[in-house]
C-alpha cells in the first residue's frame, strides 16, 4: 500500500522543484506551465502534464454517402465539438453525388456545408467517387474547393499531410457499366444479377485514378520536406487494397523511408492492417450506407488520433457510445445532445429531395423529460416518383412498415413508392367522407374561378377545420387511426412510416395525437405541425402562381396547400368536446386501453437523468 508519508513528502519535493523551474523559465524567457498549487494539490501518479508543445490531435471522419443516413454527420459535429481536436479530416464522399442535375448537387453540397459549418475547427478531406466523379460535380467540386487540383498537402508541428486523390482524372464509366447501373436501379435484374452487377460497380468506383502531375507533385513536397518527425497520407479508396494500386505504388516507394500513416476510406468497412511495416487504416462509416454482407468493421466511428514524438496513437470512437452530458443516447438515435438546447433540430425535413415532408417524429422532449426516440417512426407526404438516391435512402431507415393514409383516388392516380422490402398497408381515413378537402387539393386548385367562389371570403379555411374535426369523429377514421397506432405500438413493425398526400392534415393529426399521447408539450406539438409549410408550400409555388395568375385569391391556395394552427385546435377542441383528454381520445374512441396506451408510451419514450444528478 502506498505510503501517505512518503507520497506528501514526494509531492512537496516535486512542487519545490516545479517552483524553481518556473523561476528559471521566466529569467529565460520559455514559456510557463498554467500550472498553481499547494502540496495537498499533488497528482496522485505523480506524472507530468500532458502539455507538450509538439502533441496535438487530430480526429478522421468516414464515409457519409452510398445513402447517407441523415443526422449522423449532425451527431459525428457534436461528437468532435465536445472532443476538440486541433483539425478534422475526411476521406471523402460527402455527398451523394452521381447525378447530371447541377441544382441538386449544389444542394446536397449546401446541405453538408450547412452541417460542417458548426465545426469548430478547420476540416480538410480528400474527394471521393461520389463527390467528384463525370458531368458537372466535376465542375461543382472544384468550385467548393476553391483549388486548382483535387491534391494538396500542409504541414502542422512539423508533421506533413499528403492530401492524396484517387480521382485524378475522375474515372468515366463505360457504356457497359452506365447500362448495368440503370438496369440495377430500375430493378429489372434477378437478385444474382443484382448482387453482381453491384460488386462490379464497386470495383470500377474503388479502381484507382492519379495522374502523373500528383506523383510528381508528391515528389516535390517529399523533397521539401525530408526532415518531417512524421508523414500522414490521405486519400478515398485504399489503393494499396485494390488489385492494381495505379500509381500510388510509386506514392508508397517514396514514403520508404520515412515514418508514415496512410488513411482511406470508401469500403464502409473499418479495417486495419500492418502494411510495409506502417499503419494503414481504412475507415468505416460516418453516416454512409452500411456494407450488406455483415462483415466486422460496421460501424459508425469518428478515427483519433494523438501525435507523440514516439509517433501517432491512433484510436476510434464509436457515435452510438458516446453520451451526452445527461448520460443517455437514445435508443436509434442518430443526433447527440452536447449542448443546452437539442441542436439535433427535431422536426426538421431530413432532405429528401422527392419527399420533403419527410420527418423523423423523435427528439422531443415530454414535460416529465423523457425524449421521444428517434429512428422508430416517420411521417412524411406521399412517396411518389421518387427520386434513385432518395429510393436508396429510404432503404437505409430500414424501414418494415409503411401506412397510407390516402382515399383510394388518391391512390390510384399516385401510387406509394418504398423499397420492396417495406410493408405497406392501406388505412383509408376519409372513406366515410372521400370528398373531404384534404383528399380533394388538386381538384380543388384546378378552377380559379369556381375557387374564388366556394373558397374564398374564409370558406377554405373554415371547410378544413370542419374536416380535421372529422378526423376525431368519423367512424372510418377512428377504425383507421386505431390500427395506425397499434400498428405503431408494436416493435415487429417498426421503424415505420405514415403518410397522406402532402404529408399535413391526416399525417399532421396522426402526428400530433401521437406526439401528445407521449407527454410532448402542446406548442412543441404544434410547432411541430406547422413545420409542413416549410416544405409543402415552396413545392407548390408554382401551381400558387398560375392560380393567382389564372385570378384566383392567393389567400385559398394557401389556406389549402398549408397548414393553419386553428386547423389543429380544429381536432384538439372535437376531442376534448367528445373525449376530454388524450387518454380518453385513445380509449374510448379509438379502443385502445389504458395498458396499451403504456406499452406505447413504453417504446416510444426514453428516460433521461436530470443534469443534476
Amino acid at each position: 500500500m502506498r505510503n501517505p508519508t512518503t507520497s506528501l513528502w514526494s509531492g512537496t519535493a516535486r512542487l519545490l522543484a516545479a517552483t524553481v523551474a518556473l523561476c528559471l523559465a521566466a529569467d529565460s524567457g520559455e514559456a510557463q506551465t498554467p500550472y498553481r498549487g499547494d502540496a495537498e494539490a499533488a497528482p496522485y501518479t505523480q506524472l507530468d502534464f500532458l502539455n507538450d508543445p509538439s502533441d496535438f490531435q487530430f480526429a478522421v471522419i468516414g464515409d457519409g454517402s452510398g445513402g447517407g443516413r441523415p443526422g449522423v454527420l449532425v451527431g459525428a459535429v457534436d461528437v468532435l465539438n465536445l472532443l476538440r481536436p486541433e483539425f478534422v479530416l475526411g476521406v471523402g464522399d460527402l455527398i451523394e453525388g452521381y447525378t447530371e442535375d447541377e441544382e441538386l448537387l449544389r444542394s446536397q453540397w449546401d446541405e453538408v456545408d450547412t452541417e460542417l459549418a458548426r465545426l469548430e475547427m478547420p476540416f480538410f478531406f480528400v474527394p471521393g467517387n461520389h463527390d467528384l466523379n463525370i458531368g458537372p460535380s466535376e465542375e461543382v467540386w472544384f468550385d467548393r474547393a476553391g483549388a486548382p487540383r483535387s491534391y494538396s498537402h500542409f504541414v502542422y508541428k512539423d508533421v506533413l499531410f499528403l492530401l492524396l486523390s484517387t480521382e485524378d482524372p475522375p474515372k468515366l464509366p463505360t457504356e457497359e457499366l452506365e447500362a448495368m447501373y440503370a438496369e440495377v436501379k430500375t430493378g429489372q435484374l434477378s437478385p444474382a444479377e443484382s448482387m453482381k452487377a453491384i460488386e462490379e460497380l464497386e470495383a470500377w468506383a474503388g479502381s484507382v485514378s492519379m495522374s502523373q502531375a500528383q506523383v510528381d507533385y508528391v515528389r516535390e513536397v517529399l523533397e521539401e520536406n525530408t526532415d518531417v518527425r512524421w508523414t500522414f497520407a490521405f486519400m478515398h479508396s485504399p489503393a494499396w487494397a485494390q488489385p492494381d494500386p495505379g500509381r500510388f505504388a510509386e506514392v508508397e516507394a517514396m514514403l520508404a523511408d520515412r515514418p508514415y500513416t496512410v488513411f482511406a476510406g470508401h469500403t464502409h468497412t473499418y479495417d486495419y492492417s500492418w502494411h510495409n511495416g506502417r499503419d494503414y487504416v481504412t475507415m468505416g462509416m460516418t453516416g454512409g450506407l452500411p456494407p450488406a454482407h455483415g462483415a466486422t468493421g460496421n460501424m459508425d466511428h469518428v478515427a483519433w488520433v494523438t501525435m507523440t514524438d514516439e509517433g501517432p496513437r491512433i484510436g476510434n470512437v464509436l457515435l452510438n457510445g458516446v453520451m451526452d452530458k445527461r448520460g443517455a443516447v437514445p435508443a436509434q438515435q442518430d443526433f447527440l445532445l452536447f449542448r443546452p438546447r437539442e441542436i439535433s433540430q427535431p422536426g426538421r425535413s431530413l432532405g429528401f429531395r422527392s419527399i420533403p415532408n419527410l420527418r423523423d417524429l423523435g427528439g422531443y422532449q415530454t414535460a416529465d423529460g423523457a425524449i421521444v426516440r428517434s429512428g422508430l417512426v416517420y411521417r412524411a407526404n406521399q412517396p411518389y416518383h421518387v427520386s434513385p438516391g432518395d429510393m436508396t435512402k429510404l432503404s437505409q431507415l430500414q424501414l418494415k412498415s409503411a401506412y397510407d393514409l390516402r382515399t383510394l383516388g388518391e391512390r390510384a392516380t399516385r401510387p406509394g413508392e418504398l423499397p420492396p422490402t417495406v410493408n405497406y398497408v392501406w388505412l383509408d381515413v376519409l372513406a366515410d367522407a372521400p370528398e373531404s378537402g384534404p383528399a380533394m387539393l388538386e381538384e380543388l386548385m384546378s378552377n380559379p374561378e369556381e375557387a374564388n367562389r366556394v373558397l374564398g371570403g374564409g370558406q377554405a379555411e373554415e371547410g378544413f377545420q370542419a374536416s380535421y374535426r372529422e378526423f376525431v369523429s368519423l367512424p372510418s377514421a377512428r377504425l383507421e387511426f386505431r390500427k395506425l397506432f397499434l400498428s405503431l405500438g408494436d416493435p415487429t413493425q417498426l421503424p415505420a412510416l405514415f403518410h397522406c398526400t402532402t404529408g399535413k392534415d391526416r399525417t399532421g393529426w396522426a402526428a400530433a395525437a401521437l406526439l401528445t399521447l407521449l407527454g410532448v408539450p402542446h406548442e412543441t406539438v404544434v410547432a411541430d405541425y406547422l413545420r409542413s409549410n416549410e416544405n409543402i408550400i415552396p413545392l407548390y409555388q408554382d401551381v400558387i402562381d398560375q392560380f393567382v395568375a389564372a385570378g384566383g385569391d392567393e389567400s385559398i391556395p394557401l389556406a389549402i396547400l398549408g397548414v393553419r394552427e386553428e386547423y389543429l385546435e380544429a381536432a384538439f377542441d372535437e376531442m376534448r368536446t367528445r373525449y376530454g383528454t388524450i387518454e380518453a381520445y385513445f380509449a374510448e374512441g379509438l379502443g385502445i386501453d389504458a395498458t396499451q396506451q403504456q406499452a406505447i408510451r413504453a417504446l416510444f419514450l426514453a428516460e433521461v437523468p436530470s443534469p443534476t444528478q
